[in-house]
């Protein structure tokens, strides 16, 4: 008899057949989609290679020559380059973290800050100045001219001309052969209002020594006291034996506001635009130069140049 719990071992089911016809039309439909993916991927353009974009170079750092050429400056009281005086501040100032108690190396720092402040008119400056300079002195309480002289300078640079003068006499006191001391002194007794002794002290100086920085001096002195021409000759004698470019710039510039003062608008552009061509940072020449395009009619210019000069020395003057 036949067992109905036994499945017929005779007769075998057609489930297989329908997985292996299911299966085959799976793996022939993979292969077909796989055929069709390497023709579309060999279809496409070659991927190029994955290249880095090279990293910024830094910023060179001014070199030696910038520096030295301030060192020079600051120590004989001629204008500077304003890199070449972020340059010595910076170099003055790492030197300092290691040798605090280096007094020539904090006169030195204070007469850069005097010079950097002068050239930006960032009040922050005449502080840092002072306190450099005093630590000079502190430093070295005897025998440091170099500190009395550097401190005559920001007190004339806050118009404190009593303590500019007491500070320069002393300096002189010291070493009364440092021509660079007249220079200071004579912009204190001019401040005071003793043109006497302005022109005394030039007389001496005139003596001691002679150089482009004397002359730029001698030319404020005779303009002062309406010798006009003989400002103008010191000035051009100035120009022509100024050893840096920021130097001549600066006597440039003297030349431009006589100029200017004297009705010649022409010859003022020149002078300005020159010292601007030899020391683009100049900004006192900037704002000259639009004084005296406005004094042409060249307002939109005009107002150009004063932009340019309030955005990097904010002068009260220029911006009125």
């Amino acid at each position: 008899m036949e067992n109905p719990l036994q499945s017929p071992a005779a007769s075998p089911s057609p489930e297989p057949r329908r997985r292996s016809r299911l299966l085959r039309r799976v793996l022939l439909a993979l292969v077909l989609l796989a055929g069709a993916l390497g023709a579309a991927l060999l279809s496409l353009p070659a991927p190029r290679p994955v290249t880095r974009a090279p990293a910024p170079a830094p910023a060179p750092a001014p070199g030696p020559a910038p520096r030295a050429m301030a060192l020079t400056a600051v120590s004989t009281g001629v204008p500077a380059s304003l890199p070449g005086l972020a340059a010595l501040i910076a170099e003055r100032e790492r030197h300092l973290r290691a040798q605090p108690r280096d007094a020539r190396a904090w006169a030195v720092l204070g007469a850069a800050y005097v010079e950097q402040g002068r050239r930006t008119a960032d009040a922050a400056n005449c502080p840092k100045a002072e306190d450099a300079l005093r630590t000079s002195l502190r430093l070295r309480p005897e025998e440091n001219p170099r500190a009395l002289e550097g401190l005559a300078a920001p007190a004339n640079e806050r118009r404190d001309f009593s303590a500019a003068r007491s500070r320069g006499e002393e300096a002189l006191d010291l070493e009364p052969r440092r021509w660079t001391t007249y220079p200071l002194l004579i912009d204190a007794y001019a401040g005071l209002g003793d043109h006497e002794a302005a022109q005394r002290t030039l007389d001496e100086l005139l003596k001691l020594h002679r150089s482009p920085a004397v002359r730029a001096k001698a030319a404020a002195v005779h303009w002062d006291r309406g010798r006009c021409e003989d400002a103008a000759a010191q000035l051009s004698d100035a120009v022509a034996s100024a050893t840096s470019p920021a130097e001549q710039a600066a006597y440039l510039e003297q030349p431009g506001r006589i100029a200017f003062e004297r009705g010649d608008r022409e010859e003022a552009l020149r002078h300005f635009d020159e010292a601007l061509r030899l020391d683009p940072g100049r900004r006192a020449a900037m704002a000259g130069r639009g004084r005296t395009l406005a004094a042409l009619g060249r307002t939109a210019e005009a107002l150009t140049a004063y932009q340019q000069a309030l955005a990097e020395q904010p002068d009260p003057e220029h911006a009125l």
